[in-house]
Order: C-alpha cells, then sequence, then structure tokens
C-alpha cells in the first residue's frame, strides 16, 4: 500500500516536472517575432514639457549638415514678431554693407522722427539729430532693441525703399508666410494694419540663413553696452561646454513675448529655438528656458 502511494506520488512529481519542461521548451523554441517583447526605451522617453506659447520650434543643425526637428507647435501658424523684425531689418543693412550707404563707419545723424518712435530700452533711446555711426545704430538695434535705431538704420535709403527691402528678402528666402511693414515690430498706429508677422517655420529659415552667412548679427546681440538686457539670450543657461551664439527678443500687446534662441553644442552642433505668443516678457524666458532644459536632459 506504501508503495502504491510513494509510486503515485513520484508519478505526480515527474509528470509535473515533464508539464513544466515541456512549456519552458515551448517558449524557447517559439519564432522570436511571436514573443512579446518589453521596450524599456520606451518607457524612459522624455515627456515633452507643455510650452505655453502660441508656436514653438527646436531644430538641431548637426555639423555634418543633417537637421533633426526635435519641437513643433503650431509651426506655420502666422503671428505676429514684434522685434524679432530686427533680424530682417539687421539683414538688409549687413547685405548693403558693401554700399556705402550702409558702410559700417558713415556717421548718420537720426531724426525727429526716428528718435520719436516708442521706446522699449532704457539705452538706445536716442535724440534728435544724435550722430551714430551705422555699426553702433546695428548694436543699439540688436542688443537694446531700440526701435529708434531700427528706424534710423531704414531712413537711410528711405523708409518704404527699406521695407520693400524687406519683403523681396522674405519672398528670396522662401519665407511664405511673412509680412512686414516696419523694420522695428511696433504694432501700427493704425488699427486696420496687421502688423509685421511670420511663422516659427519661416523665422527658422530665416535663422538659418542669418547664422551661415550673417554671423555678426548674432554676435552683435550679445554685444551689451554700459547697460545689461533684461530678459534677453544672455539670461538663458546652458549647460558647461555649450555655447550661446545669439538670439533676439521681442513684445508687444499684439505680439506678446516672443524668442529667438541659438545655442551650439561641444561638437559644434546648432539647436535654433524660437516660441512666439508668450504671456509676457518674462514668461518667454521662462518658457524659453523649460524648452532648452528639456533639450538637455
Amino acid at each position: 500500500m506504501s508503495f502504491v502511494l510513494s509510486f503515485s506520488f513520484w508519478w505526480g512529481i515527474s509528470s509535473f516536472q515533464q508539464g513544466m519542461e515541456q512549456f519552458f521548451y515551448a517558449q524557447i523554441t517559439q519564432p522570436f517575432h511571436d514573443l512579446a517583447v518589453v521596450d524599456i526605451s520606451a518607457r524612459q522617453k522624455k515627456q515633452k514639457p507643455d510650452i505655453d506659447a502660441e508656436a514653438v520650434v527646436s531644430l538641431k543643425l548637426y555639423k555634418t549638415g543633417k537637421t533633426r526637428l526635435v519641437m513643433a507647435k503650431n509651426i506655420n501658424n502666422a503671428l505676429p514678431i514684434a522685434s524679432l523684425t530686427k533680424l530682417m531689418t539687421a539683414l538688409i543693412v549687413m547685405e548693403n554693407a558693401h554700399l556705402n550707404d550702409y558702410d559700417f563707419s558713415k556717421a548718420t545723424i537720426v531724426s525727429k522722427k526716428a528718435a520719436g518712435q516708442y521706446n522699449v530700452p532704457v539705452y538706445g533711446n536716442l535724440t534728435t539729430d544724435q550722430t551714430l555711426t551705422i555699426e553702433q545704430l546695428l548694436k543699439y538695434m540688436l542688443y537694446y532693441s531700440s526701435n529708434d535705431a531700427a528706424f534710423a538704420l531704414a531712413e537711410v535709403i528711405g523708409l518704404d525703399n527699406f521695407v520693400a527691402k524687406m519683403n523681396e528678402k522674405a519672398q528670396d528666402l522662401g519665407l511664405k508666410n511673412t509680412h512686414f511693414v516696419n523694420p522695428t515690430g511696433l504694432d501700427p498706429e493704425d488699427l486696420n494694419i496687421i502688423p509685421n508677422y511670420s511663422t516659427v517655420n519661416d523665422l527658422v529659415k530665416l535663422s538659418q540663413y542669418i547664422l551661415k552667412n550673417h554671423g555678426l548679427i548674432l554676435e552683435f546681440s550679445l554685444e551689451s553696452g554700459p547697460y545689461l538686457s533684461e530678459n534677453g539670450a544672455l539670461a538663458i543657461y546652458v549647460l558647461d561646454g555649450q555655447k550661446i551664439i545669439g538670439g533676439k527678443t521681442g513684445y508687444t500687446e499684439e505680439a506678446g513675448g516672443c524668442m529667438i534662441f541659438v545655442f551650439s553644442d561641444e561638437n559644434e552642433n546648432y539647436s535654433i529655438n524660437i516660441l512666439l505668443g508668450a504671456e509676457s516678457p518674462d514668461t518667454r524666458i521662462i518658457e524659453m528656458q523649460k524648452l532648452i532644459n528639456w533639450i538637455n536632459s
């Protein structure tokens, strides 16, 4: 009787063991593509931050010439761009610098109308009959966002002629959703006139062109005078080994807070980051820093 019980017990264990062996063998020999694979990398993917702005783009430009779109939000929405306009203003000056009109050393007398532009910066508020060189006006415009300086630069060849050149250059660069009505980016006094507008997609193209052909514009955007500019490109923090190349800020009631920020990494790859329609000058910095932190995380 005990033998029968022992045999039954041994037979049960043996059968269970054989069943488990058959199960595991079936799993091992199952075709690989039929097995459930756990994607660990998917779990570790960074969650994109919610950037509080109407439109956002981040583009990485590799030294090899390849590009990668890192973030895109409403990239083709046409929006007012405020003082980001001044990058195109600077571009027109730079591309005519070989002519006598825009020779960097040429002295220019500030007109009453130029001096009377709405003054956003404390420094760069020009006075009537003040004499400055083209280079000085460029620096006031790009670092301090001086509307007086932008207007004075345009007046050198005539305001209407200058704005026409801005729009011609936009067409040449394929900026299909971009239009300018003035060289400053200020909202027109006539409410029936649409302010200068663009898209972050167009502004990336403009920034790429400037980075490749007129890097001095970005250098000037970092070159301060006796006063530091608030909420500019230098207010953004990057990692050790990275370098701020330049940028531009803008704000009007119509446009909200706008910003272009360009930096490079230790391998000489560039990152162009743009946002339009942030709530305020302060929040454009907060939201841009949020984007840069995410890129670097």
